[in-house]
């Protein structure tokens, strides 16, 4: 039986609490965002946590050998690709 497909959309979260590893990723791309049933209002501090945390983990998966393609969504959305070989 084959192994399902791995995602391509991780939480910001996820990625910061060590509950997503991205070492070993068969793909060159993904995109990460904030919570999908996050409704923060544009503007706020909670709005720009939510926005921090994702720029947090762009940079760290930056160390990991990933690059920022684009963001979006006024910063809740990150793309990125892989910049070295698995």
């Amino acid at each position: 039986m084959t192994a399902p497909r791995p995602p391509r959309w991780f939480v910001a979260d996820d990625i910061l609490s060590g509950r997503v590893n991205l070492d070993g990723y068969p793909f060159r791309y993904i995109y990460i965002s904030i919570h999908p049933s996050i409704t923060t209002p544009f503007g706020g501090t909670a709005y720009a946590a939510k926005v921090d945390a994702v720029f947090t983990a762009v940079e760290w998966l930056e160390t990991r050998g990933w690059e920022i393609v684009n963001f979006e969504l006024s910063g809740k959305v990150a793309y990125l690709r892989r910049s070295q070989a698995p």
